[in-house]
């Protein structure tokens, strides 16, 4: 009876390992080559670019082309958004950025070249709405998603980079 067991677990476990290799095995057939991993990278950053451009021009248009349906970000502030909360809070913002720009962004590629993760700091600054000026430094790390050939960021978080005296 044991030796019956012992082979009923050996089948059930081959039988999980062969329903999880063929993913195993699509991930790694659809690998990237380095050239593809190269435009993937320089397409993140362009978005986070694109991002950047959105607060400087006030033009929500941007977010809604690159946060996916589903997005969610945190603040640094600890504060969770959704892509319509997020949208609805620069329109009403009142600020005017002089400054908003990403830089020293990170891209790591994973799933087959169908996620990526962007590590970077912004920097913004100009006016609120009461025309008092800001200046804001934080990293971010945000996850992207390759679906229907368009890659859009389904979540975000941001800590702020304490000023240097």
């Amino acid at each position: 009876m044991l030796h019956v067991r012992t082979i009923t677990r050996g089948l059930l476990l081959v039988s999980f390992a062969a329903a999880c290799c063929p993913v195993t095995r699509a991930q790694s057939a659809a690998a990237v080559t380095p050239a593809q991993e190269a435009a993937i990278e320089a397409g993140i950053k362009e978005l986070s670019s694109q991002w950047s451009t959105a607060y400087l021009r006030n033009d929500p248009s941007i977010l809604e082309r690159i946060w996916a349906p589903d997005f969610v970000y945190v603040e640094p502030s600890g504060h969770r958004f959704t892509k319509a909360e997020g949208i609805a809070a620069l329109k009403a913002s009142g600020e005017k950025h002089t400054v908003s720009e990403a830089s020293s962004i990170d891209v790591r590629l994973y799933g087959g070249g169908t996620v990526a993760v962007d590590i970077g700091d912004y920097k913004e600054a100009g006016s609120d709405k009461d025309g008092k000026p800001f200046e804001r430094r934080s990293r971010f790390t945000n996850v992207w998603v390759l679906k229907d050939g368009a890659w859009r960021c389904v979540s975000g978080h941001a800590s702020m980079i304490p000023a240097t005296p």
